[in-house]
């Protein structure tokens, strides 16, 4: 099984309306870009805040789950696959985007897209680094593995 999971700002907007409906008192929208923030950025946050971020990425990444029709596959062993389209040629270092699979894996495995996010159960592939001016997103690829 093949699945292609795509955060772009398309999917955001789709997303910011669902938020909007279930929480009409809220005023922030909580995901700016189609990536989570970078090691850097996450680790100058204060303990509370950090765990408020990781909170609302969670819940995006069971909405996605709903949303690609993925919830309660229950896979077992797989690799995922994150490659990263920036808006720009900026320099970035490779280890400020492994916050990244943290912020989504918790969600799929609650969303149970995922059995376990154990190192047995998932092996994480990066593709840190390509360019898309237009269209900068995170594309997350899922293989199961048999």
């Amino acid at each position: 099984m093949e699945i292609k999971i795509i955060i772009d700002k398309n999917i955001l907007e789709k997303y910011k309306e669902y938020y909007f409906k279930k929480y009409p008192g809220r005023r922030v929208f909580p995901i700016e870009k189609p990536f989570p923030p970078s090691l850097n950025k996450f680790t100058a946050m204060k303990r509370m805040s950090q765990n408020a971020l990781k909170q609302k990425y969670k819940e995006f990444a069971i909405w996605l789950a709903s949303y690609y029709k993925i919830a309660n596959l229950n896979i077992e062993k797989c690799i995922f696959k994150y490659t990263f389209f920036f808006p720009d040629h900026r320099r970035r270092d490779f280890d400020n985007l492994l916050l990244s699979p943290k912020f989504f894996d918790d969600g799929f495995v609650e969303a149970n897209v995922l059995s376990d996010d154990n190192g047995e159960k998932l092996k994480l592939e990066f593709n840190p680094f390509q360019y898309d001016k237009e269209n900068p997103r995170l594309e997350i690829d899922i293989s199961e593995v048999i």
